[in-house]
């Protein structure tokens, strides 16, 4: 989001307002300025819309008024007066601007990418400009859009932690988009077997890996790569003959014919932006196997930089992670502290730092985690539906149930929040107040454990057959 001291450089440097002819006037236009310098924005809208009043039809003071609105947090009110200004001068930047910023914080993000777009085609390098196309696009959940413009922030930026960070997260998700493909076109294919097995390997679930790594073997003896991975994870377990046997099968594949095996050879030159240019219009099954890879290096590659530059939030962030995928739930805790010392207070981060702990059993410190940010948001659905949840694992359904109540409120249709509410109702005799809850949760219920809930409601309820049918899924 565009910072008030950009957008006030802008504002200066940038929009050609004519100073108006009248001295009145012309003293008014100057105080605008000054108010805005001075970050008194309130003012500094009431002194335009004055001006905008006295001299219609002027474009640069209609963006300086929208500007002033919208640094106000007048996003609603400024919107109307950049759109004008936009109708008078179609080619401003500051307008084009002014109006996406307006539309994203309001949460209008298709609204948002056709002014970005356009600030981004009059000013390339703007990186302000860039980057909010690039959170209107990832917030619609078009990540492949997304990606040239993150590409280039790094390149404009490359000392901007965030740039690399939210680059490394959009090659995460395409891979995970092209994993997910393939895994719906063929699940028992040597080629997926390969990637969950990696995947696994990843979580820390090596035996998991193994076996997986092993059928693919089997059903594709030639694949290269295989092979290497038996051995890597013989040697980790320190079995050095096995793994000396699968090296050996390995050693014996060779290297791919580069005339056939173009896609091989591409990427084992770390040429991954060939491999997606290669295999964007393909229908082979192997499309989205490349996909998945070529993204994957992507990935390390974008955090690998991120590393190299001095600690930030966004490095402590992907840490913490990562540690969390693997398992890792201490040392995950850790890295989000890290994080929090550089950005204290912020509600994102004691969130993560909170469910971090929830995974890793410290029922007391996440409760005190989320606490933090339900007093600093009382009315946020997610920290009311983590902090009840937490109360109940600690056997204190009576103090969750007000926490569980505001977030099922806020947001009826989240099936973890109904579910919790449910337990929690169960948990103090209320089953019939449970019962409702409980049987909108049944689209989360992975191990039973709600439909066994369910269940008792009935019973305690009454209700033997509806009982009878409950336990009878459960």
């Amino acid at each position: 989001m565009l910072t008030a001291s950009v957008l006030v450089l802008i504002l200066v440097s940038g929009q050609a307002a004519a100073r108006p002819a009248d001295p009145a006037l012309a003293e008014r236009s100057r105080a605008g300025k000054e108010l805005m310098a001075a970050g008194r924005y309130a003012e500094a809208a009431a002194a335009y819309r004055e001006l905008v009043r006295a001299i219609p039809g002027n474009a640069g003071l209609l963006v300086n008024l929208g500007m002033a609105l919208h640094l106000s947090g007048r996003d609603q009110e400024a919107i109307p007066q950049l759109e004008a200004a936009l109708r008078l001068d179609p080619g401003s930047l500051p307008a084009n601007l002014f109006l996406g910023a307006a539309n994203l914080r309001l949460g209008r993000g298709e609204a948002a990418i056709a002014p970005l777009q356009k600030a981004v085609r009059l000013q390339p390098d703007n990186v302000e400009a860039r980057s909010m196309l690039a959170e209107a696009l990832l917030g619609l959940e078009r990540q492949a859009q997304a990606e040239p413009h993150l590409r280039r922030l790094t390149q404009l930026a490359p000392s901007d932690p965030a740039a690399w960070f939210n680059l490394g997260q959009t090659y995460e998700e395409l891979a995970g988009r092209s994993f997910h493909d393939l895994l719906e076109r063929d699940p028992e294919s040597p080629l997926t077997l390969a990637l969950v097995a990696e995947v696994r390997l990843d979580e820390g679930q090596r035996v998991a890996a193994f076996q997986l790594y092993r059928q693919a073997a089997e059903r594709a003896p030639t694949m290269r790569g295989l092979h290497a991975a038996l051995a890597r994870i013989y040697k980790e377990t320190g079995h050095a003959d096995w793994a000396a046997v699968e090296q050996e099968k390995e050693r014996r594949l060779g290297a791919p014919d580069c005339n056939r095996e173009t896609l091989a050879c591409a990427f084992a030159a770390r040429k991954y932006r060939d491999v997606l240019a290669a295999v964007a219009p393909s229908k082979a099954l192997d499309a989205p196997y490349w996909r998945v890879r070529a993204y994957n290096e992507l990935a390390a590659e974008a955090f690998g930089r991120l590393t190299s530059l001095p600690p930030s939030v966004h490095s402590y962030e992907w840490r913490a992670e990562t540690s969390r995928h693997q398992r890792r739930y201490a040392e995950s805790a850790e890295q989000w502290r890290k994080a929090l010392a550089l950005a204290p207070g912020d509600p994102r981060l004691l969130t993560e730092l909170g469910v971090t702990l929830r995974f890793n059993h410290d029922l007391a410190e996440a409760q005190r985690v989320f606490e933090q940010v339900v007093r600093a948001d009382p009315d946020a659905p997610e920290p009311n539906f983590l902090l009840g949840d937490v109360l109940v694992a600690r056997e204190q359904p009576a103090r969750a149930i007000p926490f569980l109540e505001k977030a099922v409120r806020a947001d009826p249709r989240a099936p973890h929040a109904q579910g919790a509410l449910g337990r929690a109702y169960a948990l103090v005799g209320r089953p019939a107040d449970a019962i409702p809850h409980l049987k909108q949760s049944l689209e989360r219920d992975a191990d039973g454990s709600l439909r066994l809930q369910l269940g008792r409601a009935y019973q305690a309820t009454g209700q033997v057959e509806l009982a009878q049918a409950a336990l009878r899924d459960y």
